[in-house]
């Protein structure tokens, strides 16, 4: 009986330092990411700001001024969050969903332009 008890106390601290991990994941910093779009390869940079499971942040595009992320979310390492990009006095959304393993990430974007996979690693320093 002793050997049951000692088994589930372990399996139950197991369960709760794999939910605490999980739990602790964080996608603040910098990232730069290497997008697939069918215009052609490019390159974008992200900050993140991440409260909870809230997340929110600024991307870096070149010749671009403004950009804004809205409904941005973290949970059980999916990221979701909408990139809208001014161009002129128009502006281009796309909704992005990634795949998180610590300072790596793995993703899709879709907008009216198509859609477009990527890869994104946190820079040094950025977390």
């Amino acid at each position: 009986m002793l050997r049951i008890v000692k088994s589930a106390c372990l399996s139950l601290t197991l369960v709760g330092l794999l939910g605490a991990s999980v739990a602790a994941q964080d996608v603040s910093g910098s990232w730069l990411f290497d997008l697939e779009t069918p215009q052609g390869p490019m390159q974008m940079g992200i900050v993140f700001q991440q409260d909870g499971t809230v997340v929110t942040g600024e991307a870096q595009l070149d010749m671009i001024e403004e950009t804004e992320i809205s409904d941005g979310v973290f949970e059980d390492g999916v990221l979701w969050f909408m990139l809208h990009i001014g161009v002129g006095t128009e502006w281009i959304s796309a909704e992005v969903e990634a795949q998180v393993d610590g300072d790596e990430m793995t993703g899709v974007t879709y907008s009216e332009f198509g859609t477009a996979s990527f890869t994104g690693k946190r820079s040094e320093g950025g977390s």
